[in-house]
């Protein structure tokens, strides 16, 4: 891996630990040249991520204005998480938290750091370890 040229997959659940693993992350890129790719992996279902959301005020919406609010939601709230001015990547995938960010993480990624806490870490604790077991590059050690 040439220096300046890694590519860090950093997956974000909003909470205060995710939030620390994107700062440590950050650093990181800081220190060596390279380029963070922030990641949320949202429920497929419209209705459930309005309700893992806490959006119940968009499920008044019809289906296809639903599915329109969700995508506008995630995208501001992804948007307000990348640094003003610079090159961050953000992304947003649907299903289930390990295997999504396993497939990202093979598309051209050198290291994947994440952490899960707040109301999310229950539910996504587990796919945390799962995603650590068949990560197929090196998760970062301050995640």
């Amino acid at each position: 891996m040439a220096r300046g040229r890694i590519r860090i997959l950093v997956g974000v659940d909003f909470s205060r630990e995710s939030l620390g693993a994107l700062r440590a992350a950050r650093t990181l890129a800081g220190m060596v040249g390279g380029h963070i790719t922030l990641t949320h992996v949202r429920p497929t279902s419209n209705m459930r991520a309005a309700v893992v959301e806490e959006r119940g005020d968009l499920l008044r919406r019809p289906p296809a204005g639903l599915s329109a609010a969700m995508a506008d939601h995630y995208a501001r709230r992804l948007a307000g998480l990348r640094r003003p001015g610079s090159k961050e990547e953000v992304l947003l995938l649907r299903g289930v938290a390990a295997p999504a960010l396993c497939r990202e993480a093979r598309r051209g990624h050198d290291l994947m750091s994440w952490e899960t806490g707040g109301e999310a870490a229950s539910r996504l604790s587990s796919s945390a370890a799962r995603s650590r077991r068949r990560s197929p590059v090196p998760r970062s050690p301050w995640s």
